[in-house]
C-alpha cells in the first residue's frame, strides 16, 4: 500500500512538472521574449516599413548590435567630442525611396536605428542639433549594411 502511494506522488509530481513545462512553451510560443532578446525595445513600422530604436544602456545596445545582423540597415549616432565620439538620440531620421516617397520619418530614441529596407537605392537625412547629414543608400538582397553618422562637434 505505501509503495502504491509513494508511486502515486512520483506520477503527480511528474505530471505538475510536465504542466508547468506545457505552459511556459506555449505562453513562449504565443510571444512571450526568450531571455537572450528580453532588452530588445519594440519593433514598429511606419506603412510598409519596420524599425526599432534605442541603444540607451549596456544590455539593449548589446542586444541591438547583436540583432542587426540581421537588419538590411542598421543607423549608429554618434557626435565628435574629446577624447572620443559620443552616442547621441533624439535624431530626425528621413528616408525617401529612389521616386522621392518618404518611406520612414522617425526621431531616433537612442544611438541605434534598425531597419528593414527591401533592396533598392534611397536617401537619408538626419537631424540632430539643426545640423543635417545627407547619405545616399544601395541596399541589396541579402545583405545588412552598417552606416555610422557622426556629427561634428558641438559649438
Amino acid at each position: 500500500m505505501k509503495i502504491h502511494i509513494k508511486l502515486i506522488q512520483i506520477l503527480m509530481a511528474l505530471a505538475a512538472l510536465s504542466l508547468t513545462s506545457i505552459f511556459s512553451t506555449s505562453s513562449f510560443a504565443q510571444g512571450g521574449s526568450s531571455p537572450v532578446n528580453s532588452s530588445l525595445p519594440t519593433v514598429q513600422s511606419q506603412g510598409q516599413i519596420e524599425f526599432l530604436t534605442g541603444g540607451i544602456g549596456k544590455d539593449e545596445s548589446e542586444a541591438i548590435l547583436k540583432e542587426g545582423n540581421s537588419w538590411p540597415l542598421m543607423l549608429e549616432l554618434a557626435q565628435a567630442a574629446t577624447p572620443r565620439a559620443q552616442y547621441i538620440s533624439d535624431v530626425q531620421i528621413t528616408i525617401k525611396d529612389k521616386s522621392g516617397n518618404t518611406v520612414l520619418d522617425i526621431g531616433a530614441e537612442g544611438p541605434y536605428v534598425l531597419v528593414k529596407l527591401p533592396p533598392g537605392k534611397y536617401s537619408l537625412d538626419a537631424i540632430y542639433e539643426s545640423t543635417k547629414l545627407h547619405r545616399h543608400l544601395d541596399i541589396q538582397k541579402g545583405s545588412n549594411r552598417k552606416i555610422t553618422l557622426l556629427w561634428p562637434v558641438a559649438k
